[in-house]
């Protein structure tokens, strides 16, 4: 990749980080102690955390002292971007579904942000300006964020240590098939979000 896609590549890091810094932000103020149990936010703030390390990796890179971006930084950035399409997925199909408003969560305060702006400008950047090609094996990495929430979310739930946040989480209120064919779907939608991410990657041998 030459210093003209390094330079478009930091402005995109740049751009997410500062729109996840507001959303936080707004999410944290409005949520306050229980903003971190939804999947939401976790995604959002791991997709700030990789930006922020891309932009110190691209920053060298432009200035000489370093020939590329380490391989952990485009792995974890394809990662994040994964957690925060499937946020993304997830309001356009079940949330919206169950709670019948798509437009007040694509829009409403912190989720113009975190449902919305962030996922999107994450896919643009990853479609566009990713610095490395990743191996196919890179969407298994990628579930692991999601297979973590999950088990998490369901001990949280069975212990009366949470209440959801999302109904698909809420054990106490549907059958053990209902949570296991929720499960499957949810895992087996993020497999597939993150190999049709690889796409363009793969597609793209200049980033090899």
């Amino acid at each position: 990749m030459n210093k003209k896609k390094y330079a478009l590549y930091l402005a995109c890091n740049a751009v997410i980080a500062v729109l996840e810094m507001i959303g936080l932000s707004l999410a944290i103020a409005n949520r306050r102690g229980d903003t971190f149990q939804f999947y939401t936010q976790l995604s959002n703030l791991f997709l700030l955390i990789t930006c922020l390390i891309n932009i110190f990796f691209t920053t060298q890179v432009l200035r000489g002292k370093r020939k590329v971006i380490p391989h952990f930084a485009n792995l974890f950035s394809y990662m994040s971007i994964c957690t925060t399409t499937v946020t993304f997925i997830v309001v356009l199909t079940v949330l919206s579904w169950m709670m019948g408003d798509l437009w007040w969560l694509l829009t409403n305060g912190a989720m113009l942000y975190t449902h919305t702006l962030c996922p999107i400008f994450g896919v643009v950047m990853l479609s566009f300006f990713a610095p490395e090609k990743l191996p196919k094996k890179s969407a298994v990495f990628a579930l692991s964020p999601t297979i973590a929430y999950a088990i998490v979310g369901i001990i949280m739930n069975l212990t009366h240590n949470w209440v959801g946040p999302y109904p698909f989480l809420r054990v106490y209120d549907q059958s053990l098939l209902a949570t296991f064919a929720w499960l499957i779907g949810m895992l087996g939608g993020a497999y597939i979000i993150a190999r049709v991410l690889l796409l363009p990657i793969q597609a793209d041998q200049s980033r090899n």
